[in-house]
């Protein structure tokens, strides 16, 4: 999609030139973690996945559009394909850690799973929150859940960061249209949630993994009298550190094991330089053709997300 943006030219090739080749060889940066509620682990032994919910941009920003949404969406079971991928690979890493993992299948055959599931919205479930004035752009996005799992977008099971809305960790999720936020909250999640958990004699997990596709910045800088604002954006995949969390519910309460950085990738964005100007103030004004490979994305996002949930079971078992 073509846009004009101010940005500095280091940016033009993206910003995920910064992430580092993660193990497997793909780019992605390393996993910063947070945990909340930390105390809270003490005794978990055996667990049951409760919600893994994959949110794929796939439409971003109002200076700069990032619009992948044909090629991501070009195959309907494409995006599918991968949510059952990263949930297998994190059923496996959960035994890896140690954990005794309550079986899929006896999970949701449980009365109070299927309690859950007739409260739950569809998968895939859009979300166009296209609107002018939100200061972290607009976002249209696909929320994938794993077979027969449901989708929990509800703020119990969320963690954001502390310093990204000032001293409160809650921030309104702008990536829900008004409608799907009503819903979502209109379902008191804790207490089926609760009921699971003594079904099953586990502690649940609930994942939710944000895949956006642009990036944006802003600075402040004075000289003198003056004041100098810089803001731009870009097209960059990356796992979002607003929202990718695992949760741990537990008699109640909610552990929340979260990014405070965003993961970022490399090899999935293409950018090219169509023009480049400059107004009278020196400022640099570029066109730029962002494209999305799509087979890059198909290998790193799922790499990039195995890794950062592995990085979330190791924070849960240093607490355990």
């Amino acid at each position: 999609m073509l846009k004009r943006l101010l940005l500095p030219l280091c940016f033009v090739s993206g910003l995920s030139c910064a992430a580092d080749p993660g193990a497997d060889g793909l780019a992605y940066s390393p996993a910063v973690v947070g945990i909340s509620n930390a105390g809270d682990l003490k005794g978990v032994r055996k667990v049951a996945v409760a919600s893994f919910v994959v949110q794929y941009v796939v439409k971003q920003t109002e200076d700069l559009v990032v619009d992948f949404e044909p090629p991501l969406t070009a195959d309907p079971a494409f995006l599918q394909r991968l949510t059952e991928k990263m949930y297998g690979d994190f059923q496996a890493s959960v035994k890896a850690a140690g954990l005794e993992l309550v079986p899929h299948a006896t999970v949701v055959a449980t009365p109070e799973y299927k309690a859950m599931q007739g409260v739950s919205s569809p998968s895939p479930l859009l979300m166009d929150g296209w609107k002018l004035g939100s200061k972290t752009g607009a976002y249209k996005s696909l929320f994938y859940a794993p077979k027969d799992l449901v989708i929990n977008l509800k703020d119990d099971y969320e963690e954001l960061r502390k310093s990204y809305g000032g001293f409160s960790s809650y921030v309104v999720d702008e990536t829900l249209t008004f409608t799907g936020r009503i819903g979502q909250y209109a379902t008191n999640w804790k207490f089926y949630d609760k009921d699971l958990q003594k079904a099953v004699g586990a502690s649940t997990l609930h994942v939710r993994v944000f895949v956006p596709i642009a990036y944006l910045w802003s600075s402040q800088s004075k000289a003198g009298g003056w004041t100098h604002y810089s803001a731009g954006a870009m097209a960059a995949v990356r796992l979002g550190e607003r929202f990718t969390r695992l949760a741990v519910g537990k008699d109640g309460d909610v552990v929340k094991i979260y990014l405070t950085e965003p993961v970022m990738t490399r090899g999935v964005t293409d950018a090219r330089l169509i023009k480049e100007s400059t107004n009278f103030l020196g400022k640099v004004s570029r066109d730029v053709d962002y494209t999305l490979n799509v087979d890059g994305y198909q290998r790193v996002v799922p790499a990039a997300t195995d890794a950062t949930l592995k990085a979330f079971l190791d924070k849960m078992k240093e607490n355990l």
